[in-house]
């Protein structure tokens, strides 16, 4: 049975988690938002990373950042995808994302030790902007690959007037929306995906491994609730066309409707309103106008659409109650994600190969490979992270824990390529 320090160095990976985490804007740890000063030198350090062991780097048109180790041979050739991303939310972790790009890199170490050369071409993804960003979509790279951005995503703006798609050119991509999915799609043999549970199941049964099962639908809808400002002392109670007050009722709403359609369809389904705007936003003021963002997460389709349908009426009983205007719309979608059977065996066998305890597992979070399944095999695995905290500066993963999930990886690699692994 081999040992995972075989294949992956935990020390390495520790030293660089904390190169990566040092970069953070410095007021407010682990913070690297996407097209941010602190991600801008996130990507140079990467990049730099990247050509040390020796991978070719480029910036693809969605403004992922790819290193390529190519194989010998003439062109067109087979790929693996492995990647994840390097930005965070607000005050995030150290390892959300990181940590699947380290293990990426620690294939390429091998691979590099070892002198293999594979018989397909291997990407090693940073894929741009997993994390949801003040444009109100996530996983952008990954779904400019998937074929999924618009026009109307490129040309939203944020408060300082810059636009989705002016950013993205000035990484390097191309600020347009996709033509289609990757042109060599059909080449793709393979994405594989190491991240952080996010929660507690691994760590509660002692589990180095979960196998991604499937990743959830994951859909966003702005909410802007319209009354009338007015005067807080002088504008009568009966009278008052409040936002805020109709807010606080669509939120209470949101919350008690997710938790009766979890209870009874017995699967994974959460609903969020975790961002709210309120304007003008002063103590003597009855609030006029309300944004905010609905995060909506289902393992089925049926679950949606039954909270759509309850949501939907509710609002427009609270249009006549609060009297005012309330609109949304949907800012973002992405159907349930089943992964790759074929590939989910093969990281269960790998993981067992080496002595780890293994399980299936069900995402509840959204990640890159869920848009990378749409149009190739793709899977992924979760190792533990300590009290299934995330997105927040308390989470943390053991450079041994993600050693372990590297090597599940680089086992699965070997084996695609028909190697031995040894």
């Amino acid at each position: 049975m081999d040992d995972y320090k075989t294949f992956a160095n935990p020390d390495r990976i520790g030293a660089r988690i904390d190169q990566l985490a040092a970069i953070t804007e410095t007021d407010r740890p682990y913070t690297r938002l996407v097209f941010s000063a602190e991600f801008d030198r996130g990507r140079d350090w990467l990049s730099g990373v990247f050509a040390e062991a020796g991978l070719a780097c480029h910036i693809d048109s969605g403004g992922s950042l790819i290193g390529r180790r190519v194989a010998a041979g003439t062109a067109p050739r087979k790929k693996i995808i492995v990647g994840s991303h390097i930005d965070t939310v607000p005050a995030g972790g150290r390892f959300d994302g990181i940590a699947g790009v380290l293990a990426a890199l620690e294939l390429v170490h091998y691979l590099n030790d070892h002198a293999i050369d594979l018989p397909f071409d291997l990407e090693i993804v940073d894929f741009l902007g997993e994390e949801l960003n003040v444009w109100g979509t996530s996983c952008l790279g990954s779904r400019h690959m998937a074929g999924l951005i618009t026009a109307e995503m490129l040309a939203r703006t944020d408060q300082d007037g810059r636009s989705l798609g002016a950013e993205i050119a000035r990484i390097g991509g191309s600020g347009l929306p996709s033509n289609g999915v990757r042109q060599d799609a059909d080449q793709i043999i393979g994405c594989l995906e190491l991240h952080i549970e996010q929660a507690t199941i691994l760590e509660s049964n002692a589990m180095d491994i979960g196998v991604v099962t499937a990743i959830p639908g994951i859909y966003r809808y702005g909410i802007t609730v319209t009354g009338q400002a007015g005067h807080s002392g002088t504008t009568h109670m009966a009278g008052r066309r409040d936002a805020l007050v109709a807010a606080a009722d669509i939120i209470a709403k949101v919350s008690a409707l997710a938790s009766e359609i979890a209870q009874d369809d017995n699967q994974h389904f959460v609903a969020t309103i975790g961002k709210i705007d309120v304007f003008p936003n002063g103590a003597a003021i009855v609030p006029g106008q309300a944004d905010m963002t609905l995060d909506l997460r289902a393992a089925s389709d049926h679950a949606r659409q039954r909270f759509e349908k309850a949501f939907d009426a509710f609002l427009e009983t609270t249009r006549a109650a609060r009297k005012c205007d309330i609109s949304y719309r949907q800012l973002a979608a992405a159907s349930v994600a089943p992964m790759d059977e074929g590939l989910m065996d093969r990281l269960t066998t790998e993981s067992r190969a080496l002595g780890l305890s293994v399980m299936p597992i069900s995402s509840g979070a959204g990640h890159d490979t869920a848009h990378l399944s749409r149009f190739a095999p793709a899977a992924m695995i979760f190792i533990p992270c300590k009290d299934g905290l995330s997105h927040c500066p308390e989470e943390f993963s053991s450079p041994d824990a993600i050693a372990k999930g590297a090597a599940v990886i680089i086992r699965t690699v070997l084996a695609l390529a028909g190697s031995s692994p040894s």
